[in-house]
């Protein structure tokens, strides 16, 4: 019965055409299912890459907030508790936003595992939530409190202490979510790919096991259509075939030429769709990366601001502390003692003002760089200065300030004001370094076509190996460990300014072991000025 129905061209070509037609549906229903898959990896990694974001404000809300309740506490006003309001309601928004982006997610997917995960990640925003507005009412208490200040801060510590470790867990569960789905497109893509091959393969066998069955009675007929079912087997599916005559025979070439159109234009709509997928999976993968870089971005700028201004801070308040410690003491100062003393304070003040707003400069700036107030000064006015403002915070370490009068005549053209900051600093460590009955040196000098400014002190001094790093950022050497040796910072930003205003500055120590006497010289190079700019001028 099988070789009577085979006889008919008819049916041979109709079953031909019957297994070419269920090889591209079952090629459409591949391609279907993958698109699908692929659609619902990419939705879970662009949902885990908006969480992330969202997370990252809330870090960003929080920090914005700590610092406005800092400055409430220091500085209240009604401005500042505006914008403590404004911080707080930023907060709120924020961790609104992330709730409303979690149930979004949780209505999307479907699967159990997925909103299994979507709830953790709810009851943990839920936490860090209900944290923030336990320290706003600890805030609102402190703020009400007689010593604001130090509540704030206590509060703030206690917070951070608990708050930064479960918001790192969070935004790290967000990457490793997107980093697996990413895996899972790629391991998406490449069974597709191996899929397809071995589809092309059984193609090309189901079309020399149909040749032999059906062509060897039509040998001289149908040798163009083995070849051109050939042809498409191994990819050429523009093949076409030459219709002859106008039997069965004819008709079934007819519908093969038809159905190697339909199979080229599959087979061009299957490889566009791989294309698109490559490129989508190409742009969200540079889009996660490009994410991450920018909160480590983000993260150092933060971290890096905060210990600025710790540092530009202090040299300011030590000055003013010192000024208010001597005007306290038991026996009655004099007027003139007290207006001193308050004009010292309120120098310092305007200084320290002058510095925070430098400090938030250079924080909102892109590229994170000083801009320069230059002017054209006498370096002898300088030092003058320095040593006037130093002077109380060397009396204070029982030590002695001299300034070297071989810099009259030399002139600069500089920030004057980042200047006198830097040698505060390096006076500042030299007195903290030094013991009782010492003395502080600042010399100035011209060498060829530089201004060279000496800081000297005969305190502890360096050791050798440890020279190298002195200009490191956070880099304390062996004596960092001691409480008030600072935070490793103030010699890095020396060199940070000296290097802005195209100088150099380096550093010569000893601790006595080799013989010499111990002590530490800070050398500072600035250029001279051009030959037009006169000592006149600076004057």
């Amino acid at each position: 019965m099988g070789r009577g129905l085979f006889s008919s061209l008819r049916a041979r070509m109709a079953l031909l055409l019957s297994v070419a037609v269920l090889v591209t549906a079952a090629s459409t229903l591949v391609l279907v299912f993958a698109l699908g898959a692929a659609s619902n990896q990419l939705d879970r990694l662009v949902s885990a890459q908006n969480r992330l974001e969202l997370l990252s404000a809330i870090s960003g809300r929080i920090g914005d907030y700590a610092l406005m309740a800092l400055q409430t506490a220091q500085q209240p006003s009604t401005r500042t508790h505006e914008a403590l309001e404004t911080a707080r309601r930023g907060t709120r928004d924020s961790f609104a936003r992330f709730e409303a982006a979690l149930a979004e997610d949780v209505r999307r997917f479907q699967d159990e595992e997925q909103r299994t995960l979507m709830a953790a990640r709810s009851r943990t925003v839920a936490r860090l939530k209900a944290q923030f507005e336990v320290l706003d009412r600890q805030v609102e208490n402190a703020l009400a409190s007689p010593d604001a200040a130090t509540g704030v801060r206590v509060v703030l510590d206690v917070f951070a202490a608990g708050f930064g470790s479960p918001l790192t867990q969070a935004m790290e569960e967000e990457r490793t979510t997107a980093h697996a789905t990413q895996g899972e497109v790629q391991m998406l893509r490449d069974r597709t790919l191996r899929w397809g091959l071995i589809g092309l393969a059984l193609t090309g066998l189901l079309a020399v096991a149909l040749y032999n069955l059906l062509g060897r009675s039509l040998v001289n007929r149908v040798a163009d259509v083995s070849a051109a079912a050939a042809a498409i087997a191994r990819g050429r599916s523009d093949t076409r075939v030459n219709v002859t005559g106008h039997d069965e025979l004819s008709l079934a070439m007819a519908r093969f030429n038809r159905m190697a159109v339909h199979l080229a234009r599959r087979e061009a709509r299957l490889v566009a769709a791989q294309k698109q997928l490559q490129e989508i999976v190409d742009a969200r993968t540079a889009e996660l990366r490009a994410a991450n870089t920018r909160l480590e971005n983000v993260d150092m700028a933060r971290r890096r601001f905060f210990t600025d201004v710790s540092h530009e801070l202090r040299t300011p308040l030590t000055v003013i502390l010192g000024e208010v410690e001597i005007t306290l003491r038991p026996q009655r100062p004099r007027e003139e003692d007290l207006r001193a003393a308050l004009l010292v304070i309120q120098s310092r003040a305007r200084r320290l003002h002058r510095r925070v707003e430098d400090l938030l400069r250079i924080a909102r700036s892109e590229s994170g760089q000083i801009e320069l107030d230059r002017s054209l000064f006498l370096v002898s006015d300088l030092l003058a200065e320095v040593c006037e403002g130093m002077a109380p915070v060397a009396r204070a370490g029982g030590l002695v300030l001299e300034a070297d009068g071989g810099a009259e005549g030399l002139a600069v053209d500089a920030d004057r004001e980042w200047l006198r900051q830097t040698f505060d600093g390096l006076v500042a460590n030299a007195v903290r370094h030094s013991p009782p009955g010492e003395s502080v040196r600042l010399a100035a000098r011209r060498e060829g076509d530089e201004v060279v400014i000496e800081v000297r002190d005969h305190g502890t001094g360096i050791p050798p190996d440890e020279l190298p790093h002195v200009f490191e950022r956070f880099w304390r050497g062996s004596a960092g460990t001691r409480e008030g040796t600072g935070f490793g910072i103030g010699l890095a930003l020396a060199k940070w300014i000296v290097d802005r205003h195209g100088g150099r500055i380096a550093l010569e120590s000893s601790t006595g072991e080799d013989g010499q006497r111990r002590g530490t010289c800070v050398v500072v190079r600035l250029p001279l000025p051009v030959p037009d700019i006169t000592l006149e001028a600076a004057q």
